[in-house]
């Protein structure tokens, strides 16, 4: 997937990776630059065909984190890579669970696998969150204000894809996902803040339940799933909720994204993407198109810019300083807006850039641990996670 799923201040935890698909406002990795020249052989990478034969890798990771929305915390898990059938891409299994000293908890677990010749693809994942979300309303000017109204949400999520191949490098299928919100405003009582003018969402939006189903089109050239240097990944998601379904909401969500990779070097990958979204219908604060809840634009916090219709455009470059270590940097911009057709005439303008640090776990494997240090308008964050960005 080009961004397999992906908070800010919230430090980004990916509870080593089970999260990454379970929770967007935890986990902002995906799993997705080669050895340097130099490397010894001994230590060279297999490409992911090469590994049909390859034990079981894996990866335990404890996280203790500390920030002013979270509190001290910990979240930790493990994540089991594998090729039970001989697939050009590795499967993955993982779980993990994250507490914080404010009261936020929860627990989620995720697999993702394809078949012998990779016709057939799936990923699917569940979570339950009992957490502290910053809410700043919807739109340019209340993300501008950074007003944060504090919400205790208790969140349970299902999602599931599947995709077919129908053509060469061309997948159609199908997602759902059922959701079940239960939020309420929460006053911190150690907080010293004045409280926030920012209303609270509708009552009928926090007390809720998002049920949606629609079509998933995929095209991927890439080279690898977990480490692309080369080839172009696209995928659209138009997502519907309706009563019969279950869904409190009827509406409709559509996100189109790309990205696109070239090695340059041995050591050395540029990588871009590009994603434009848009919601309609009566559509709950919490499906709205917004940043920071995946990999668009690092550097701020979930959800502080939301609203109908939203874009991004990131590079990167990736560089391997030596077969362990290697480093990122990074920069994109992005904006919302009340309607996709406004886009590009009433959107605001949000910048980002930042710099990681990338550390390749196993000899074999080429899936990285990933650090990056993020800087957006009057904001920043730290991500910690499994894989690329995107």
């Amino acid at each position: 997937m080009p961004r397999s799923c992906r908070h800010s201040k919230a430090l980004a935890v990916t509870f080593a990776a089970s999260c990454l698909y379970a929770h967007p406002a935890l986990a902002q990795v995906e799993t997705e630059s080669g050895p340097p020249a130099d490397a010894a052989t001994s230590e060279e990478l297999p490409p992911e065909t090469e590994k049909k034969e390859k034990d079981v890798d894996l990866l335990f990771a404890p996280v203790p984190f500390s920030t002013p929305t979270t509190g001290a915390g910990i979240a930790g898990g493990v994540v089991a890579f594998y090729n039970p059938n001989g697939s050009p891409n590795q499967w993955m299994t993982g779980g993990g669970i994250v507490w914080t000293t404010r009261g936020s908890k929860g627990i989620g677990a995720f697999h993702k696998m394809s078949s012998g010749d990779d016709g057939f693809r799936l990923t699917a994942s569940a979570s339950y969150f009992d957490q502290f979300n910053k809410f700043f309303g919807i739109g340019a000017d209340d993300g501008d204000r950074g007003d944060d109204l504090m919400l205790r949400d208790q969140q349970f999520n299902i999602k599931a894809t599947a995709t077919r191949r129908v053509f060469p490098h061309g997948y159609l299928g199908v997602r759902y996902q059922l959701g079940t919100h239960s939020a309420a405003p929460h006053e911190d009582e150690d907080d010293d803040q004045p409280p926030s003018l920012t209303p609270p969402p509708p009552v009928d939006q926090m007390e809720s339940t998002l049920s949606v189903v629609g079509p998933v089109f995929q095209y991927d050239t890439t080279d690898s799933h977990t480490q692309p240097t080369k080839g172009v990944q696209a995928l659209a998601i138009w997502v519907f909720g309706f009563d019969w379904l279950g869904s409190t909401f009827k509406h409709n969500k559509l996100t189109v994204e790309g990205s696109t990779y070239m090695r340059t070097d041995d050591s050395t990958v540029v990588a871009a993407s590009a994603m434009v979204c848009s919601a309609n219908g009566d559509v709950p604060y919490y499906n709205l198109c917004l940043f920071g809840a995946g990999s668009d634009l690092r550097g701020y916090v979930t959800g502080r810019y939301r609203d109908r219709a939203a874009w991004s455009i990131q590079g990167e470059v990736r560089h391997q300083f030596t077969t362990r270590w290697g480093g990122v940097a990074f920069m994109g911009i992005g904006g919302i807006s009340t309607s996709v057709g406004d886009l590009f005439s009433d959107s605001n303008f949000l910048p980002a850039t930042g710099l990681g640090v990338r550390y390749l776990p196993f000899k074999n494997n080429d899936v990285h641990l990933r650090l990056d240090l993020a800087v957006g308008k009057n904001d920043h964050g730290v991500y910690l996670g499994i894989g690329e960005a995107f």
